[in-house]
């Protein structure tokens, strides 16, 4: 018995079916609902917090051109009821949509081509997996994309129930699902289009005047949704429509969507030195395959459903093709999220298309094209997993960003090289970007709000002396500084966080602040250095592998030539194993420019990997940075320290 028959019919596909689905799409995203509120979530609840739900309704005033009222209902809902914004929850309906998507999939095809349908729900699977949807599904601020897809779908769905039952509740149901589609995203008021192609393409199509005449009522929805859309004011960019080379652009952007299983194979033809740009190597590497097996298909006899498939993702791509700039276009992968029903299933029609005569031959035509589809749908995966790594360093980012700030008690917080979004060394498509945004430069003190609720002023800078070569590409937050216009600058702030990309996860951690000027030799301390700078006190903690070690530094007298700070961890028997050398702050504040009077709080971290346990000395001290002997040191009596390193802890490290 071939394939086609065992998944023909069958009520084990009413509950197999879908719950393979929803564990393949759960399992792809299961990162999803442990992310914070980040990119757009950010002007998005900003905008939302100040507005009642007839506001809401009333357009999107101060925010933005679109007029999406269903996804600000939504949240204004569940503020209401949860009295925040809970990551998990909002998180969790973009995953849930998503994976019901991903049934409806399925569902519609089923009903469009009775005789496969259990074949077409690698289709589903496609979708869920579909690389491009890596933007759409984590992100809360892209809810607008699932829900109208979920709309869309849901409204077809339901008319193929009343067309076969004829039970009119099937019938309203479809109607206000395409009545409410519009207000979830623009593009539900081609719902009556997408209904059109799929009657005209299904094994037992309509006629193009049958189909006219059985969805003039969702005719009638979309004209009340556009109506609406322009009555409603709304911010508009300038229109892009006739700039030609953005058309162009974005044409092969959505080709390169549409062909996402050859499309990095254009990275080759790049690196192979032809001459051709990113664009021009997507052309010539898409449009021969696309040709190709596009006939071969109808070849095969899945001309329909080639129709449905490419039919759906023009229409759907149209509007963002037509009216964006490219470089809008290529910053959202997430407006590919409803065509990419149509790019499923361009690439699943194998599965769909008739047996051959010969059993065996078509149990092997049957398994190759499962495992051809299955491969298709482990490459999005894999890139889907690779993007999860990306979301993983952002989750910790911003963990570390709010307990940071959170450790200073007062405001304003400087935030040093806190990066704006994170992108692959090595990118696998020509045309876009695939990255992960975090935030703008001016939003990290929304960034803050959005996730606890709490006010605060966050200001970001980037120094790049202390910017470090990672596993992703970042931008940091903020203008950019020297060594010199920095010093001036920590003096206006309560407190500051640094982070840091060192290791193999980035980190954030406060380093410190100005704590006080002008104020007279303070009693009693620690050490004296040179005669010119006091270490007033001095605190260790270790917790887990890391020594948080603070130090309060006094500067009595300017130093007469640049000094920097060292504090080194050495063994019983005088070895140095560890050490932490640099200006105070992490590298930040340099001595030499302290103004006498200020005391100055300088948080160190010691990670204490691949040190035995014993007991260790920690010391600290001052050396010029140009070389020459330490700066003196002397404690409360005026007596030298030995090796003019001050002993601050002895530690009994397990």
């Amino acid at each position: 018995m071939g394939l086609s028959k065992i998944t023909q019919g069958g009520k084990w596909q009413t509950f197999l079916i879908p719950l393979l689905l929803i564990l393949i799409g759960g399992w792809a995203y299961r990162f999803s609902h442990q992310l914070p509120l980040f990119f757009d979530d950010i002007p998005h609840f900003v905008w939302l917090y100040g507005q009642d739900f007839i506001q809401i309704l009333g357009g999107p005033e101060g925010l933005s051109r679109y007029y999406r009222p269903l996804p600000f209902l939504i949240w204004k809902i569940l503020w209401s009821l949860q009295g925040t914004f809970h990551p998990p929850t909002l998180h969790t309906i973009n995953l849930a949509l998503h994976l019901l998507n991903g049934v409806l999939v399925w569902i519609i095809l089923y009903r469009h081509t009775p005789s496969r349908g259990g074949l077409l729900s690698a289709a589903g699977v496609l979708f869920l997996l579909y690389p491009f949807s890596y933007q759409a599904v984590p992100s809360v601020s892209s809810l607008t994309h699932p829900l109208v897809t979920s709309m869309i779908l849901g409204s077809l769905c339901l008319y193929t129930v009343w067309e076969r039952h004829r039970w009119r509740a099937f019938l309203i149901s479809s109607l206000a699902l395409a009545l409410l589609a519009p207000f979830a995203h623009e593009t539900g008021i081609l719902l009556p289009l997408l209904l059109i192609l799929f009657l005209v393409t299904r094994e037992e199509p309509l006629q193009w005047k049958t189909a006219l005449r059985s969805t003039r009522f969702y005719w009638l929805c979309a004209l009340v949704g556009l109506g609406v859309w322009l009555i409603v004011p709304k911010n508009f960019a300038p229109s892009q429509v006739w700039n030609l080379e953005a058309r162009y652009q974005n044409g092969v952007y959505f080709l390169q969507g549409l062909m996402y299983p050859v499309a990095p194979l254009a990275r080759s033809v790049l690196a192979a030195g032809w001459g051709l740009d990113d664009l021009q190597s997507i052309l010539l590497v898409s449009l021969p395959v696309a040709l190709i097996w596009g006939l071969l298909l109808w070849r095969a006899g899945g001309g329909r459903l080639l129709l449905l498939a490419v039919g759906w993702f023009a229409l759907t791509a149209a509007p963002a093709w037509m009216m964006l700039g490219f470089e809008y276009v290529i910053d959202g992968p997430r407006l590919l999220y409803l065509p990419s029903v149509g790019a499923a299933l361009f690439w699943a029609i194998p599965l769909a298309l008739p047996s051959w005569n010969s059993r065996r031959l078509s149990f092997l035509k049957d398994a190759l094209t499962i495992f051809l589809t299955l491969l298709i749908g482990l490459s999005g995966g894999l890139f889907v997993r690779e993007r999860a790594a990306m979301y993983e360093q952002l989750r910790q980012f911003v963990a570390a960003f709010v307990r940071s700030v959170r450790s200073i008690p007062t405001d304003p917080v400087l935030c040093v090289n806190c990066p704006l979004f994170l992108a692959p060394i090595h990118p696998t498509f020509a045309v876009g970007h695939e990255g992960v945004p975090i935030c703008s430069s001016d939003q990290l003190d929304d960034l803050f709000w959005v996730n606890t609720g709490q006010m605060r002023r966050v200001e970001g800078l980037v120094f790049p002396d202390l910017q470090q070569h990672w596993k992703y590409h970042y931008g940091g937050a903020g203008p950019v500084n020297t060594s010199d216009s920095m010093q001036a600058i920590l003096r206006e702030y309560a407190g500051v966080i640094l982070t840091n990309y060192g290791g193999e996860d980035l980190t954030v951690y406060p380093v410190g602040m100005l704590e006080a000027q002008g104020m007279p030799p303070q009693t009693p301390f620690l050490a004296e250095f040179g005669g010119r700078i006091r270490l007033l006190s001095a605190s260790v903690d270790v917790e887990g592998t890391t020594m948080v070690v603070t130090l309060r530094w006094q500067s009595l007298e300017p130093l007469e030539e640049e000094a920097t700070v060292f504090l080194h961890l050495v063994s019983a028997s005088g070895e140095l194993v560890a050490q932490r050398d640099g200006y105070p702050l992490m590298g930040l504040s340099r001595p030499a420019l302290w103004v006498p009077g200020d005391i100055w709080r300088d948080i160190r971290y010691l990670w204490r990997s691949g040190i035995p346990g014993d007991t260790y000395t920690l010391k600290v001290g001052l050396y010029p940075v140009n070389g020459g002997p330490r700066l003196k040191a002397f404690d409360p009596f005026g007596a030298p320290i030995p090796d003019d390193a001050f002993p601050l802890a002895i530690l009994a490290l397990p």
